[in-house]
């Protein structure tokens, strides 16, 4: 794919016309839905889901994978504070320990 669609540019730029194609390469998945992308050489940041700032400096989100970390870490997060009354997983712990953001774990139990 990648090969192809560089050719295609090429031409197309040869012909004059202005197109945009991108080759996009997945290098790498937690689950099903959370998957880090490389467009190019250009790493893209991956939000959770249902991620959307509540205020300026407040956000909310479903819960991060590793896969989410790169974005998160562009929030400059200071905390987060946890719903769920499962422990947090160990590879989020050592995220938040890296990136010194606190946790306060709420166990609330929840219906939908």
């Amino acid at each position: 794919m990648g090969e192809d669609t560089k050719t295609k540019v090429q031409e197309s730029q040869e012909e004059g016309r202005q197109e945009m194609w991108r080759s996009i390469e997945i290098v790498g998945s937690v689950e099903k839905w959370a998957l880090t992308v490389v467009v190019g050489d250009e790493l893209n940041f991956i939000p959770p889901l249902n991620f959307a700032m509540v205020d300026n400096g407040v956000f909310r989100s479903g819960f991060p994978h590793s896969a989410n970390f790169s974005f998160l870490q562009t929030l400059n997060l200071r905390s987060i504070i946890y719903l769920c009354p499962e422990p947090y997983p160990e590879a989020n712990t050592e995220f938040l320990k890296s990136n010194e953001i606190r946790l306060f774990q709420f166990g609330i139990e929840g219906y939908k």
